[in-house]
């Protein structure tokens, strides 16, 4: 049995420890509210002119040197190439190159049978016996002219057949020793050569085919020199500044993504494309190991320095269908503005208005200041 006292004496204790424990609660007080930031019209300051983590800045400079990208396409060089038609029609009796061969200057292409060359030989053949005919007689003539039997008009009019008969014989001579057909003999045979040393990257032609120079369809053969290739680039009429005949550009291609092909622009266009709003640029690089090809994509970069602001994408974010940018007026605090941006490269975009040079833009971080200032207002 417990002693009455005993009882009293625990209830006491117990009195006791829950009265100490009741004091040890009283001394710690509610944590103090973190400070928030404040909000005025279209400013934002943080507390203690502190920034907030993560938040990072960048300097506007305009007259820093940039890498403006342009996509371009290769494409054969037309000062090194050659469309080969045939100057006679005829039928193509042989193939003498196929594609992919190099080839030199004045080597055969094909061999073509035709009437009509046929037909120009035998025009000089019949020069020729014109000239023997005239020049016998004109030597005659002068003789009996000499001699006082003949007057002297029929002398100058044999002299006149003479010097006639001289130029039919030099034209049909010259029109078939262009093309390298024989003057000697009447074969109707046509060899179709290289005017210049390269490769045939293209064939358009089959043993037997009928040929016509009237009909221009494509060539028969294309030969170039593909240690050279042009650059053909739509350049955005506001980017056209940079580009200039002389200026120096890199080119980079998908098949070599570590390897940059210097090339230089020798050609920039008159007129704007009226719906791309573009300018034809052209420009040529060198190929030697004949790495890059023809109809292949690139993407041409040059140097410029930008007469403009401009920040990177990351600086600016849509709010409606207007551009924005938060520019720092202090540490901790930081003032939305609207500008007007174009496009000046996958990572910049060039301010038209509403940012200066030097002014300091945030880079990252907009879209975070933004949701504060949206959800202040009311």
């Amino acid at each position: 049995m417990i002693p009455p006292f005993s009882l009293s004496s625990r209830t006491l204790a117990c009195g006791v420890v829950l009265c100490a424990a009741l004091a040890g609660c009283a001394k710690h007080e509610a944590p103090a509210p973190e400070p928030k930031p404040t909000i005025s019209g279209d400013v934002v300051s943080f507390p203690n002119q502190a920034d907030p983590p993560g938040l990072r800045v960048v300097a506007v400079d305009a007259n820093a040197q940039r890498a403006l990208t342009v996509p371009g396409r290769l494409g054969w060089d037309e000062d090194h190439t050659v469309r080969v038609w045939t100057p006679f029609g005829g039928r193509i009796e042989r193939l003498r190159a196929v594609v992919g061969q190099t080839v030199k200057r004045g080597d055969a292409l094909a061999d073509i049978v035709s009437g009509d060359i046929g037909q120009a030989q035998a025009d000089l053949q019949k020069a020729e016996a014109d000239l023997r005919l005239s020049r016998s007689a004109a030597e005659r003539a002068r003789e009996l002219g000499s001699a006082g039997i003949m007057a002297a008009k029929d002398v100058q009019q044999a002299q006149a057949d003479l010097a006639r008969n001289q130029a039919e014989r030099a034209r049909a001579a010259a029109r078939l020793s262009q093309y390298g057909v024989s003057t000697n003999a009447v074969n109707q045979s046509l060899t179709l050569s290289s005017p210049l040393a390269g490769v045939v990257v293209e064939r358009n032609a089959n043993p037997g085919a009928e040929v016509r120079p009237d009909v221009q369809g494509p060539p028969l053969f294309v030969v170039t020199d593909p240690g050279s290739l042009w650059v053909s680039l739509d350049v955005d009429e506001t980017r056209l500044a940079a580009f200039k005949a002389g200026a120096q550009i890199e080119l980079q291609a998908a098949a070599w993504p570590d390897e940059r092909f210097p090339a230089t622009v020798t050609y920039v266009g008159e007129a704007v494309d009226a719906a791309s709003r573009t300018v034809k640029v052209r420009a040529r690089v060198s190929n030697p190991e004949h790495k890059l090809k023809a109809e292949m994509y690139v993407n041409a970069m040059i140097q410029t320095t930008g007469a403009q602001p401009q920040v990177p994408t990351d600086a600016v974010f849509l709010r409606g269908d207007q551009s924005y940018t938060f520019v720092q007026q202090a540490p901790g605090r930081y003032e939305r503005r609207g500008v007007k941006v174009r496009s000046a490269g996958p990572q910049t975009v060039t301010v038209l208005d509403g940012v200066k040079p030097g002014e300091k833009v945030v880079m990252g971080g907009g879209l975070y200041l933004n949701q504060l200032l949206d959800a202040a207002q009311p």
